[in-house]
């Protein structure tokens, strides 16, 4: 479809742009080298998680981009005096989608040989959504967060940033089609000023409105926002309002325009490290690289003289090549970090491999797939040539010694790859147990007999038949209190519906806590029922068991849960008060205290709340929470090992535990402490799958066959304390 204004019936003549916006035509090797700043900020963020604010090299894309195909949709209608949208659709076409899809089509097949099934099957979820330039809706509805996301990552989770500019600009050309006819249609079509004018007036709109929107989305449903194309469009729409008004500019000297250009450099210098994870983005925070961006391509869009602003940084032959291949280098990248993450360890090695297969991928894309697409024929109307005289749709290349030893080299990097991938890895525990070690007594106890078992899966050389099978883990192999009962969520109206064991039992105990707690659950039963207890749940989805607050959407939540599950406690008097939290949970407190002021704050925090209870309670037990690893679906692939997935408890958790335990030991002989990590790990070897049964289902919380199986070591260690307990009842 080509739009074409109302014209005089004499043949028109089109506008001639001013030299100044003829020259913004030209190459610009300083958005080149704004392409190579942004992507490798991105690669760096996702391979180093350095710098802390790396995620920005998207939005310098963006303002790129909302540039460079706005100034191309202006030209064109300043030369031809109309805008074809099937030009523009089919350039669109040739630019992004053989190489995306490229990346699309290998990604599934490297993830279908490594990765589990359930996972694969995501991954085939997410290449169809992406496929579909949807990416980015897709994975804010599964509620995907992108800067503090766990678990299991998806290859093509960076797929979304490419959606957000496809969907931008299914309706920008058409807003600018608009402005030129309303132009015509006040007669300022001819008047560059007052055309200018009314074009950035409306685009200016356009940028008000969507970041008006972020601000507001930031602020209440941030996953959202970080996806959504209309908390993203402002972006775009700055590099757009720029290219707009390009042409009345006012000129600058060289000197200006280089240190302008350097000084936007810095701004988004300045926004790799100031910006964070926890910082509200995309709005306001976002609007450091934005405008930085914009100050950059601003230098650089014209002046008095020539040639552009000196910015060495941006215009040397390294930032040109990696500008020249970004795009290439930002599809690959992902998958390459993601997919060899689940066969290699995060040790020198990986690093290494991942750096060159995922710059050998870009340049053999590039120079093969990418750019002889993109200046070819493909999807040109029939010409009118004869057929002996018509461009071929593909350019040909001659492969000369240069590609031919990047092909060499990819292809010994994949060999290399395949040949690790299968190696066994060697792992400090995996020797650990011999058959003669792993026999106990038949009058071992029962902490003896957990060790013996947990020793055998250490020695484990292949993957043992599971209940429940691996392929199947998800949510609903957590405990049956939670999935099946609707226990972790407690609140007043439903205080008296989760209560286990005899209701006229003579000994009472309430569990407090987050979802960790809960997935205790079936031990707890299996060591307090026998004993003459009934156990009372009252955890709470993400709220700590201790009086803290912390950030995140449930901040309020925890809050009024506590105050109220407190005055609960105090109303009920139980015999035996059982507190779990998460150890991650000293990581997000509502102070941002951090390191040894985050450990002295759960200190605190915990020695006011045990002590706070113990006068109302027989005894207080705080029971240390399941460490956190790898998800085992993650981690189980078709060429790993049970070694591979062989966890320790990281400084963060040993941390946690010690800060409660010194807290909780100096309260006194009512108050104590339960050490778990001898249920897991054996010399601090933590096997993934211990008697047949997988520990957790996604890294943190215990699939229920596996709490089950705790219930003697948590009645050895309960019983003693629950005799106490009667007592002093």
């Amino acid at each position: 479809m080509t739009s074409t204004l109302s014209r005089p019936q004499t043949a028109p003549q089109p506008i001639q742009a001013p030299a100044k916006a003829r020259r913004s035509a030209a190459f610009r090797p300083d958005i080149e080298g704004l392409r190579a700043v942004a992507v490798i900020a991105v690669v760096l963020d996702h391979l180093f998680a350095w710098p802390v604010g790396g995620f920005v090299g998207v939005d310098v894309f963006f303002v790129i981009s909302g540039f460079l195909i706005t100034g191309l949709l202006v030209r064109e209608f300043e030369r031809t005096g109309r805008i074809s949208f099937v030009d523009f659709y089919r350039r669109r076409i040739r630019r992004i989608i053989p190489v995306s899809t490229l990346v699309i089509v290998a990604t599934v097949a490297a993830a279908g040989l490594v990765f589990s099934q359930p996972r694969w099957v995501d991954t085939l979820g997410d290449a169809i959504w992406s496929f579909l330039f949807m990416a980015n809706w897709h994975f804010a509805f599964i509620g995907t967060d992108y800067l503090l996301g766990s678990g299991q990552i998806s290859p093509l989770r960076h797929y979304w940033s490419l959606s957000v500019e496809e969907q931008f600009y299914l309706v920008w050309p058409w807003v600018i089609i608009l402005g030129f006819v309303l132009a015509a249609r006040l007669g300022v079509k001819t008047d560059l000023v007052r055309r200018t004018a009314l074009l950035a007036t409306g685009a200016g709109i356009v940028v008000v409105a969507s970041l008006a929107w972020s601000l507001y989305e930031t602020a209440t449903t941030p996953t959202m926002a970080y996806f959504s194309t209309f908390s993203r469009g402002w972006e775009l729409g700055i590099g757009a309002l720029l290219a707009i008004v390009a042409p009345l500019l006012p000129r600058m000297r060289k000197a200006l325009r280089t240190t302008l250009s350097w000084a936007g450099l810095l701004g988004i210098g300045l926004s790799l490290f100031l910006l964070t994870p926890e910082s509200p983005f995309p709005a306001p925070g976002a609007l450091l690289p934005v405008l930085a961006t914009a100050v950059v391509i601003w230098a650089g869009t014209g002046g008095r003289d020539e040639p552009a602003p000196s910015n060495w940084a941006l215009s040397n032959p390294v930032s040109l090549y990696f500008g020249r291949i970004s795009y290439s280098l930002y599809l690959w990248h992902f998958p390459v970090i993601i997919i060899l993450a689940a066969v290699l360890p995060p040790e020198p090695l990986y690093f290494g491999l991942c750096i060159a297969l995922m710059v050998l991928l870009s340049v053999f894309s590039f120079h093969f797939v990418e750019d002889p697409i993109r200046h070819s024929n493909w999807l040109e109307r029939a010409r009118v040539e004869r057929w002996g005289q018509r461009k071929p749709a593909l350019h040909a290349f001659r492969i000369g010694p240069t590609l031919l030893g990047w092909g060499a080299a990819i292809a010994i990097t994949t060999i290399f790859l395949v040949v690790v991938s299968l190696l066994p890895k060697a792992h400090p525990a995996a020797a650990l147990a011999p058959a003669d070690e792993t026999t106990v007594s038949a009058d071992a106890t029962p902490s003896e007999q957990r060790a013996a078992v947990v020793t055998a899966a250490l020695g484990q050389s292949e993957w043992p038949v599971t209940t429940p099978a691996i392929e199947t883990l998800s949510e609903q192999s957590a405990v049956e209190e939670w999935v099946v009962d609707g226990c972790l969520r407690i609140e007043q109206s439903k205080k008296d519906d989760c209560v286990y064991g005899d209701p006229a039992a003579p000994k009472t105990a309430v569990l407090l806590g987050d979802s960790t707690a809960i997935s205790y659950m079936p031990a707890i039963r299996a060591a307090l029922e026998p004993l003459g207890y009934s156990i009372r749940s009252l955890t709470m989805f993400s709220c700590p068991a201790m009086d803290v607050s912390v950030n995140g959407n449930t901040s309020k939540i925890c809050d009024d849960h506590h105050a109220w599950v407190y005055d609960e406690v105090r109303a009920s008097k139980p015999d035996l008060v059982i507190m779990t939290s998460l150890a991650g949970s000293i990581v997000k407190l509502r102070s941002n205290a951090e390191g040894t002021a985050a450990l002295t704050e759960w200190n605190d925090v915990t020695t006011d709340t045990v002590g706070g209870l113990m006068p109302d309670a027989g005894a207080v037990v705080v029971i240390a929470p399941p460490l956190g690893r790898d998800s085992i679906l993650d981690c189980k692939t078709a060429v790993s090992r049970p070694a591979d997935c062989i966890a320790t408890p990281s400084e963060t958790y040993s941390a946690f535990v010690d800060s409660e335990r010194t807290a909780v030991e100096a309260l006194g002989a009512n108050a104590h402490y339960v050490q778990t990590v001898p249920w897991f790990c054996v010399r601090n070897s933590c096997p993934a799958v211990i008697d047949g049964v997988p520990v957790t289902y996604d890294g943190t919380h215990l699939v229920k066959e596996a709490s089950a199986q705790l219930g003697g070591v948590m009645g050895e260690a309960l019983s003693g304390i629950a005799a106490l307990s009667g007592d002093a009842g």
